[in-house]
């Protein structure tokens, strides 16, 4: 199974509302408002970034793994106003058994709009239509109940709880662990 024929440094994918690209340092103001608000990082193991020039330097060693096909990171635009809503990713890509792990985050501001469900549709069917992935994963805090919800509704399957396996802020928090195969996928488009 070979999905590493795309070069996914050159991803755009478009719905009707929104537009997921990648980001380039151009948009290191935008990702450092997400990056340095302390509710959007709540439950991420991601540590608050201080300043544009260390969101900068971060989208730079992001971008050397983009441009090696090791990551997809793209951040989330609206077509209509071309505002910065959010970011998703699939990382920990495993070529030989077709899986990887999908993580997503979204603008305090753009809470609760729908905008990460159909961000996610869309990623999905092009991770597992055009890339062709066998299994997604997506590991979650136990108490981010927007990510659990988002999650269930697009049919993933919880498949267990992951113990003290973050660790965020200096302690170890559990986690939950979903996960949607190919052949789920299909069943639900």
């Amino acid at each position: 199974m070979d999905n590493t024929k795309q070069k996914y440094n050159n991803i755009n994918i478009q719905s009707p509302n929104l537009n997921l690209r990648v980001l380039t340092k151009k948009d290191a103001t935008e990702l450092f408002s997400l990056y340095s608000n302390t509710e959007a990082q709540k439950y991420t193991d991601i540590n608050i970034i201080k300043s544009i020039s260390s969101t900068q330097k971060l989208l730079t060693e992001w971008n050397k793994d983009v441009d090696a096909n090791k990551l997809i990171f793209l951040g989330i635009f609206s077509r209509a106003t071309k505002d910065f809503l959010g970011t998703i990713s699939l990382f920990d890509i495993n070529q030989k058994h077709s899986f990887a792990t999908i993580g997503f985050q979204l603008v305090k501001d753009y809470w609760g709009r729908g905008i990460m469900k159909e961000s996610l549709l869309n990623f999905l069917k092009f991770v597992f239509e055009e890339l062709n992935f066998h299994r997604i994963e997506a590991q979650t805090h136990i108490k981010n109940e927007k990510s659990i919800k988002v999650l269930k509704s697009l049919g993933f399957t919880k498949e267990g709880k992951l113990r003290q396996n973050f660790l965020i802020e200096g302690k170890f928090e559990d986690s939950y662990l979903y996960s949607m195969l190919k052949t789920e996928y299909n069943k639900k488009k």
